[in-house]
């Protein structure tokens, strides 16, 4: 599933109206979404989609807690720490990503 282009992000849709950069394959895509959208995790999946899942729940819950929000320009999920910095990169600065996992957000308090 994770190639040599790990690196590459590409811009997902999460819910209608909410976007997001991620390096993870299409085929993880849908347990993404599932996750951000509160469903269940499906027994079914391997490691990868779990995974993939788990990060959709985590940024659920980053948002809830208000450590990460929608951009109003282009309707993004970022971390606060990005809305602050100005960078024409659409990965923030404080984000990861880490060797085989999908991609890690790490907090700088």
């Amino acid at each position: 599933m994770f190639k040599q282009n790990q690196n590459k992000l590409k811009k997902v849709q999460l819910v209608e109206g909410v976007f997001v950069y991620t390096p993870l394959d299409d085929v993880c895509i849908p347990a993404l979404r599932s996750g951000y959208a509160g469903y269940p995790v499906n027994p079914r999946w391997n490691a990868i989609k779990f995974h993939a899942w788990k990060i959709g729940r985590q940024w659920r819950l980053a948002l809830g807690r208000g450590e990460m929000l929608i951009r109003s320009t282009d309707s993004t999920l970022v971390p606060i720490q990005q809305t602050e910095e100005s960078s024409d990169s659409p990965l923030p600065r404080s984000w990861g990503v880490v060797s085989y996992q999908l991609s890690v957000i790490s907090y700088q308090s």
